[in-house]
């Protein structure tokens, strides 16, 4: 089994992965489609980073 690190997910998977762990907005409140790529991988490493790590694991 590889493993994939953020950086090799397109928008798409981030977002499919996100909502799979009940994410719905960002946190200024747009829908995550309007966020860039980029944003979307800092909001997964910020809920990383605060020790959230079940949510995505």
């Amino acid at each position: 089994m590889s493993l994939k690190t953020l950086s090799q997910f397109d928008k798409e998977k981030i977002i499919d992965t996100l909502l799979e762990n009940q994410f719905f907005k960002m946190p200024d409140g747009r829908q995550l489609y309007e966020a860039t790529e980029e944003e979307l991988r800092l909001l997964i490493c910020s809920e990383l980073e605060q020790g959230n790590h079940h949510i995505f694991f």
